[in-house]
């Protein structure tokens, strides 16, 4: 396989977690980088519908959906 040099700059924080996690599971950020970028690369399973795809986010963030959807069900089950 050939390889290739990256340079790449993340906030401390994040390379830090990087370390603490590949640590942990005892590999390299090497192996932990090539690892997800192969994953990236994998078709996903449960990759939304495109009819659903073309409505995702058009509810405002502000808009706390959950609760409103608790309020209609205990509306209509009462």
């Amino acid at each position: 396989m050939n390889t290739d040099i990256l340079t790449i700059q993340l906030p401390t924080d994040e390379i830090s977690f990087l370390r603490q996690y590949a640590e942990r599971h005892k590999i390299t950020i090497s192996e932990l980088i090539d690892r997800y970028a192969k994953f990236l690369q994998i078709p996903q399973k449960y990759d939304l519908h495109p009819d659903i795809q073309k409505i995702t986010g058009i509810i405002p963030k502000d808009i706390d959906t959950e609760k409103i959807f608790y309020q209609h069900s205990m509306e209509k089950h009462t």
